[in-house]
Protein backbone atom coordinates (compact mmCIF):
# COMPACT_ATOMS: atom_id res chain seq x y z
CA UNK A 1 0.00 0.00 0.00
CA UNK A 2 1.36 3.22 -0.97
CA UNK A 3 2.34 5.72 1.72
CA UNK A 4 -0.88 8.23 0.69
CA UNK A 5 -2.73 5.50 1.75
CA UNK A 6 -1.47 5.45 4.93
CA UNK A 7 -1.94 9.40 5.80
CA UNK A 8 -5.59 8.94 4.14
CA UNK A 9 -6.17 6.83 6.63
CA UNK A 10 -4.30 8.25 9.32
CA UNK A 11 -6.01 11.51 9.08
CA UNK A 12 -9.22 9.95 9.03
CA UNK A 13 -8.60 9.03 12.69
CA UNK A 14 -5.47 10.90 14.21
CA UNK A 15 -6.93 14.17 16.54
CA UNK A 16 -10.45 14.40 15.45
CA UNK A 17 -11.77 17.64 16.94
CA UNK A 18 -15.36 17.16 16.88
CA UNK A 19 -17.71 20.21 16.60
CA UNK A 20 -20.76 18.28 16.67
CA UNK A 21 -21.86 14.61 17.95
CA UNK A 22 -23.99 12.59 14.78
CA UNK A 23 -26.26 9.85 16.68
CA UNK A 24 -24.59 6.32 14.82
CA UNK A 25 -27.91 3.52 15.30
CA UNK A 26 -27.17 0.64 17.05
CA UNK A 27 -22.86 1.83 16.96
CA UNK A 28 -22.75 4.20 20.16
CA UNK A 29 -20.18 3.96 22.74
CA UNK A 30 -20.28 4.21 26.16
CA UNK A 31 -17.91 6.77 27.65
CA UNK A 32 -15.90 4.80 29.89
CA UNK A 33 -12.52 5.40 31.56
CA UNK A 34 -9.72 3.04 33.20
CA UNK A 35 -7.15 3.81 36.22
CA UNK A 36 -4.15 2.88 35.35
CA UNK A 37 -2.12 1.20 32.66
CA UNK A 38 -2.38 -2.50 34.35
CA UNK A 39 -6.47 -1.73 34.10
CA UNK A 40 -6.25 -1.01 30.39
CA UNK A 41 -4.20 -3.84 29.35
CA UNK A 42 -6.56 -5.98 31.61
CA UNK A 43 -9.62 -4.30 29.82
CA UNK A 44 -11.04 -3.02 32.95
CA UNK A 45 -13.13 0.32 31.80
CA UNK A 46 -15.87 1.50 34.08
CA UNK A 47 -18.75 3.72 32.74
CA UNK A 48 -17.70 7.41 33.66
CA UNK A 49 -21.39 8.08 34.78
CA UNK A 50 -20.10 6.34 38.08
CA UNK A 51 -17.70 9.24 38.75
CA UNK A 52 -20.57 10.86 39.61
CA UNK A 53 -23.27 8.31 40.96
CA UNK A 54 -25.30 9.46 43.62
CA UNK A 55 -24.43 13.18 42.82
CA UNK A 56 -25.25 14.44 39.43
CA UNK A 57 -26.51 12.75 36.01
CA UNK A 58 -24.73 15.59 33.78
CA UNK A 59 -22.85 14.15 30.73
CA UNK A 60 -19.43 14.11 30.24
CA UNK A 61 -18.72 16.87 28.02
CA UNK A 62 -15.22 16.78 26.20
CA UNK A 63 -13.29 20.13 24.51
CA UNK A 64 -10.05 20.68 22.55
CA UNK A 65 -8.47 23.44 24.29
CA UNK A 66 -4.89 24.59 24.54
CA UNK A 67 -3.25 21.73 22.48
CA UNK A 68 -5.12 19.41 24.52
CA UNK A 69 -8.03 17.65 24.72
CA UNK A 70 -10.00 18.24 28.43
CA UNK A 71 -13.12 16.17 29.80
CA UNK A 72 -15.43 17.62 32.68
CA UNK A 73 -19.05 16.76 34.03
CA UNK A 74 -19.59 19.53 35.90
CA UNK A 75 -19.38 18.00 39.12
CA UNK A 76 -16.10 19.00 41.21
CA UNK A 77 -15.05 15.88 42.84
CA UNK A 78 -15.36 13.87 39.58
CA UNK A 79 -13.64 16.08 36.98
CA UNK A 80 -10.54 16.51 40.30
CA UNK A 81 -10.66 12.83 39.65
CA UNK A 82 -10.80 12.91 36.37
CA UNK A 83 -7.77 15.67 35.85
CA UNK A 84 -5.60 13.98 38.33
CA UNK A 85 -6.00 10.17 38.78
CA UNK A 86 -7.64 8.85 35.34
CA UNK A 87 -5.31 7.09 33.35
CA UNK A 88 -7.49 6.90 30.18
CA UNK A 89 -10.98 7.65 28.71
CA UNK A 90 -12.11 5.83 26.24
CA UNK A 91 -14.81 8.58 23.97
CA UNK A 92 -16.73 6.97 21.06
CA UNK A 93 -14.38 4.41 20.04
CA UNK A 94 -11.24 6.68 20.21
CA UNK A 95 -9.04 6.21 23.47
CA UNK A 96 -7.34 9.29 25.20
CA UNK A 97 -4.50 9.00 27.40
CA UNK A 98 -4.11 11.55 30.65
CA UNK A 99 -0.25 12.84 29.76
CA UNK A 100 -0.21 14.77 33.49
CA UNK A 101 2.05 11.50 35.01
CA UNK A 102 3.61 10.82 31.82
CA UNK A 103 7.65 10.74 31.81
CA UNK A 104 10.14 10.50 29.42
CA UNK A 105 13.48 9.73 31.44
CA UNK A 106 12.02 11.39 34.42
CA UNK A 107 11.01 14.57 32.43
CA UNK A 108 7.14 16.19 31.87
CA UNK A 109 5.84 16.06 28.85
CA UNK A 110 4.80 19.47 26.86
CA UNK A 111 1.51 19.03 27.32
CA UNK A 112 -0.67 17.60 30.62
CA UNK A 113 -3.72 17.21 29.10
CA UNK A 114 -5.52 14.37 27.14
CA UNK A 115 -4.14 13.11 24.01
CA UNK A 116 -5.56 11.19 21.43
CA UNK A 117 -3.98 7.26 21.69
CA UNK A 118 -3.73 4.06 19.73
CA UNK A 119 -3.45 0.60 20.51
CA UNK A 120 0.19 -0.66 19.85
CA UNK A 121 0.89 -3.43 19.67
CA UNK A 122 -2.47 -5.11 20.93
CA UNK A 123 -1.63 -4.35 24.70
CA UNK A 124 0.57 -0.95 24.60
CA UNK A 125 -0.02 2.61 23.52
CA UNK A 126 1.63 5.24 21.09
CA UNK A 127 -0.14 8.16 22.26
CA UNK A 128 0.38 11.50 19.75
CA UNK A 129 1.51 14.39 21.54
CA UNK A 130 2.20 18.51 20.22
CA UNK A 131 4.74 19.65 19.74
CA UNK A 132 3.61 22.88 21.68
CA UNK A 133 6.36 25.22 20.80
CA UNK A 134 5.99 25.39 17.28
CA UNK A 135 4.43 28.60 17.04
CA UNK A 136 3.18 28.11 13.48
CA UNK A 137 1.35 25.06 14.53
CA UNK A 138 -0.47 26.57 17.23
CA UNK A 139 -1.68 29.65 15.16
CA UNK A 140 -2.71 27.29 12.65
CA UNK A 141 -5.73 26.06 15.35
CA UNK A 142 -7.57 28.95 15.24
CA UNK A 143 -10.23 29.60 17.89
CA UNK A 144 -10.76 26.85 20.44
CA UNK A 145 -14.20 24.47 19.90
CA UNK A 146 -16.82 24.93 22.46
CA UNK A 147 -18.08 22.39 25.01
CA UNK A 148 -19.94 20.01 23.71
CA UNK A 149 -21.86 17.02 25.24
CA UNK A 150 -24.42 14.64 24.86
CA UNK A 151 -27.73 13.60 27.19
CA UNK A 152 -27.56 10.63 29.74
CA UNK A 153 -26.67 8.45 29.42
CA UNK A 154 -23.87 8.83 27.74
CA UNK A 155 -23.74 7.34 24.64
CA UNK A 156 -21.98 8.74 21.51
CA UNK A 157 -21.30 8.20 17.98
CA UNK A 158 -18.52 10.23 16.54
CA UNK A 159 -18.31 10.19 12.52
CA UNK A 160 -15.09 11.64 11.60
CA UNK A 161 -15.71 11.27 8.05
CA UNK A 162 -18.42 13.82 8.62
CA UNK A 163 -17.54 16.03 11.40
CA UNK A 164 -14.87 17.25 13.26
CA UNK A 165 -11.10 19.11 12.12
CA UNK A 166 -8.90 16.51 10.50
CA UNK A 167 -5.40 17.34 10.99
CA UNK A 168 -3.40 17.47 7.62
CA UNK A 169 -0.16 15.84 7.14
CA UNK A 170 1.64 19.19 7.49
CA UNK A 171 0.40 19.36 10.82
CA UNK A 172 1.48 16.20 11.84
CA UNK A 173 4.59 17.12 11.71
CA UNK A 174 4.03 19.12 14.78
CA UNK A 175 3.31 15.71 16.40
CA UNK A 176 5.44 13.02 18.25
CA UNK A 177 4.62 9.66 18.80
CA UNK A 178 5.43 7.70 22.72
CA UNK A 179 4.84 4.64 23.84
CA UNK A 180 3.60 3.40 27.12
CA UNK A 181 4.22 -0.23 27.68
CA UNK A 182 4.85 -0.33 31.75
CA UNK A 183 2.76 0.52 34.71
CA UNK A 184 3.65 3.78 37.02
CA UNK A 185 6.66 3.57 39.79
CA UNK A 186 5.47 4.37 43.04
CA UNK A 187 5.13 8.16 42.45
CA UNK A 188 2.35 7.54 39.94
CA UNK A 189 4.32 8.52 37.63
CA UNK A 190 4.34 6.36 33.49
CA UNK A 191 7.91 6.19 32.09
CA UNK A 192 7.27 6.71 28.63
CA UNK A 193 9.55 5.87 25.43
CA UNK A 194 9.66 8.07 23.03
CA UNK A 195 9.77 7.09 19.23
CA UNK A 196 12.79 8.60 17.83
CA UNK A 197 15.21 7.85 15.55
CA UNK A 198 17.19 5.16 18.21
CA UNK A 199 13.62 3.42 19.22
CA UNK A 200 12.33 3.33 14.76
CA UNK A 201 16.47 2.01 14.40
CA UNK A 202 15.87 -0.75 16.83
CA UNK A 203 12.26 -1.78 15.60
CA UNK A 204 13.19 -1.79 12.11
CA UNK A 205 16.85 -3.65 12.28
CA UNK A 206 15.36 -6.47 10.55
CA UNK A 207 13.37 -4.96 8.06
CA UNK A 208 16.32 -3.59 5.57
CA UNK A 209 12.86 -1.58 3.19
CA UNK A 210 11.20 -0.39 6.13
CA UNK A 211 14.01 1.59 7.77
CA UNK A 212 14.95 2.83 4.49
CA UNK A 213 11.69 4.16 4.08
CA UNK A 214 12.16 5.98 7.59
CA UNK A 215 14.92 7.17 7.05
CA UNK A 216 14.25 8.63 3.48
CA UNK A 217 12.82 12.12 5.27
CA UNK A 218 15.82 13.92 5.37
CA UNK A 219 14.62 16.54 8.05
CA UNK A 220 15.40 14.66 11.05
CA UNK A 221 12.42 17.02 13.31
CA UNK A 222 9.67 15.20 10.00
CA UNK A 223 11.46 12.17 10.15
CA UNK A 224 10.67 11.55 13.91
CA UNK A 225 7.49 13.34 13.48
CA UNK A 226 4.05 11.20 14.08
CA UNK A 227 3.54 12.04 9.89
CA UNK A 228 6.37 9.71 9.20
CA UNK A 229 6.32 7.49 12.44
CA UNK A 230 2.60 6.41 12.46
CA UNK A 231 2.13 5.02 8.67
CA UNK A 232 5.40 2.98 9.39
CA UNK A 233 3.71 1.55 12.60
CA UNK A 234 0.60 1.02 11.00
CA UNK A 235 2.47 -0.60 7.82
CA UNK A 236 4.05 -3.23 10.25
CA UNK A 237 0.97 -4.31 11.82
CA UNK A 238 1.50 -2.60 15.57
CA UNK A 239 -0.78 0.02 14.92
CA UNK A 240 -4.34 0.24 13.69
CA UNK A 241 -5.39 3.46 13.57
CA UNK A 242 -8.83 2.83 12.65
CA UNK A 243 -9.88 1.80 16.09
Amino acid sequence: METKNFYAKVMKSIMVVALCLLPLSGKAQLVKYCMSYADFVADKWTPIEELTEGRTKQAVQMKFDNNEFKFKTGDKQADAAIKKQVFAIQYGQTIYVNCRNLRENDIVLETSGYMQAYRYDHDKLCVAVYHINDAAFLASLGADVAWFFVDTPVRIGLDAAQIGLILTRDKLNSFRCFLIDKDCNAKGRYPVTRMNDKFMGSLLADDTAMLEKYNAVSSKRQRQSAANVLPILMEKGLVNAEL
